[in-house]
């Protein structure tokens, strides 16, 4: 109708992929590392794990409630994450988790109903 030529319908193609190997899973250096951390001098060690792409799991226990230098070590892990575009999120007064980019962390509580 209105000049359009008719569209030529292409033949599908079946493409069979049961010979085709592929590996379930990439490989990778990255590991999920648990630090306790003890002082603000252990930013520098932090912040070279998560520019080579590991998962970080802060034990900040060490530290009093309101310590000056826990919120400046947690600010500096924020602006670490910002950096390599990953995520960075306080799971309790005490627990702390930076991911790389890429990797989003969802926080969920589950609640039961009896």
């Amino acid at each position: 109708m209105f000049g359009r030529k008719k569209e030529e319908r292409k033949k599908k193609t079946f493409i069979d992929l049961d010979g085709y190997s592929a590996p379930m899973y990439a490989q990778s250096d990255a590991k999920i590392v648990v630090v306790e951390v003890t002082s603000y001098r252990d930013l520098k060690a932090m912040t070279d794990m998560a520019y080579r792409g590991n998962i970080l799991i802060l034990d900040l226990s060490r530290f009093e409630e309101g310590d000056a230098s826990k919120k400046e070590l947690a600010k500096r892990l924020l602006e670490v994450a910002r950096d390599i575009s990953g995520a960075f999120t306080e799971v309790s007064d005490t627990l702390m988790v930076l991911s790389p980019s890429g990797l989003s962390i969802d926080k969920r509580r589950i609640i039961h109903k009896e």
